[in-house]
């Protein structure tokens, strides 16, 4: 595997290495966050985010997002401060980093897997391929037939014991930092980001224009690229997006698959432009991380479109409540808990990432859906508004209706009053 460190990067450009990550988020309230995150680091789960890794996000954090409140990432730990999770690939055991987050920002936490789990098959780029789509099934839940002695296949292991699939260690991680914690809400929104590293500087379009086909299976987990017509490939990856000549990003309904083929020449330009007119070297044009979509911000991206959607998810959840709560005419106008405040959340993710990054972000979203829950939540926050105002005026109807009644009323009386007055005081 390519040797990973902060000085300018000299790599050949015959090395390639295909990184993942795999992201969940769920939203959390504060008081949640509070309970579950203490509780964690007390029984040793957690850990700070530190080290190399933790020096890394923090680098590319504080070049690309500008957050209200900062993420507080960790690292999920054994007792021994080793990795809650592996995968079984034949006879090896890769460890995976899980980095648990929470955002206070956007009241919600997110779960990140992170694997190399090509290492050094050196198999060929097909392959590698295939061995990354099969942990991807594995981490969207497909079961493995292999049991924990066998040879062949990909399987999931949580504290090493087997389990059914990778999905089912992210939900054994999630109960077991949250048991006892009243969480209602489950990690089921998930993404990837597939990185393709490569060190040449070149860039990537003309290996996609070649063959489009691996790189639509990696975007979409899907095995049977090889026969899928290159034309379809092709048009379903979309535009590139890219700030640099040698990155190319592809926004997926299933998330981001990136090629970065960052060298030493343009490392080694940013770093003497900084040293001359700052008198230092910027870290973050030295990254060369083993996380998947990290350089360039991609990952931050996927993050907090999947914040989006759980937000909103949740969100659209409580208007189909309580537009059946008006209809049945269990809830009164007092009580009603009007949906337009959700939208400006929503909103608040889109302002973390410089205008170029919020392109990807903009377009992931859309990819992956989220305009189209939003508009379903503005349609039921516009019937909710329809039905408080229909309850409010028939309330106000009626209560007129009722006044005008009594007026009414009070009116006759006066009138037989004044008559019996007359009759009376004629006699």
């Amino acid at each position: 595997m390519a040797a990973r460190r902060h000085e300018p990067v000299r790599m050949t450009a015959a090395e390639r290495t295909l990184l993942l990550s795999f992201a969940s988020a769920v939203p959390l309230s504060v008081g949640e966050s509070a309970t579950v995150f203490d509780r964690a680091r007390a029984n040793g789960l957690l850990k700070p985010l530190d080290g190399r890794l933790g020096t890394e996000w923090r680098t590319v954090e504080r070049f690309l997002a500008t957050y209200p409140e900062p993420p507080a990432r960790h690292l999920l730990v054994d007792g021994a401060g080793g990795s809650q999770f592996t995968l079984g690939i034949g006879e090896r055991i890769v460890p995976c980093s899980v980095i648990v987050t929470w955002h206070p920002a956007y009241s919600s936490m997110t779960l990140i897997v992170t694997t190399n789990a090509v290492g050094e098959q050196n198999d060929g780029w097909h392959a590698d391929v295939d061995l990354t789509i099969a942990v991807l099934h594995c981490l969207q839940g497909r079961p493995s037939a292999v049991d924990s002695s066998g040879e062949h296949g990909v399987r999931a292991l949580y504290r090493g014991k087997v389990q059914t699939s990778g999905w089912h260690c992210v939900l054994a991680a999630f109960d077991e930092l949250t048991r006892d914690c009243g969480i209602s809400e489950l990690p089921d929104r998930k993404a990837w980001c597939v990185e393709i590293r490569g060190y040449d500087g070149s860039p990537p379009g003309k290996a996609v224009g070649v063959d489009p086909r691996p790189f639509y299976g990696l975007a979409t987990s899907d095995e049977g690229w090889r026969f899928v017509p290159r034309q379809v490939a092709r048009e379903a990856l979309g535009e590139p997006w890219g700030t640099r000549e040698f990155v190319s990003a592809y926004a997926m309904a299933s998330g981001i698959i990136c090629l970065n083929n960052k060298g030493a020449e343009y490392a080694e330009a940013q770093r003497a432009l900084a040293m001359r007119y700052f008198g230092a070297a910027e870290p973050y044009f030295d990254i060369d991380s083993a996380v998947a979509g990290l350089d360039h911000g991609m990952l931050l991206v996927l993050e907090r479109v999947l914040i989006r959607m759980a937000l909103a998810i949740q969100w659209l959840h409580r208007a189909q409540e309580e537009s059946a709560g008006l209809l049945a005419g269990t809830r009164s106008v007092n009580d009603k808990h009007l949906l337009r405040g959700s939208l400006d959340i929503l909103e608040m993710a889109n302002s973390a990432l410089p205008a170029e990054v919020n392109l990807l972000e903009q377009r992931l979203a859309g990819r992956m859906g989220i305009d189209r829950i939003i508009q379903q939540l503005d349609r039921h926050a516009e019937a909710i508004d329809d039905e408080t105002r229909y309850a409010y005026e028939s309330s106000v109807n009626a209560l007129v209706t009722r006044l005008t009644w009594v007026a009414v009323g009070l009116t006759v009386i006066t009138i037989v009053l004044g008559v019996l007055q007359i009759v009376y005081g004629a006699g």
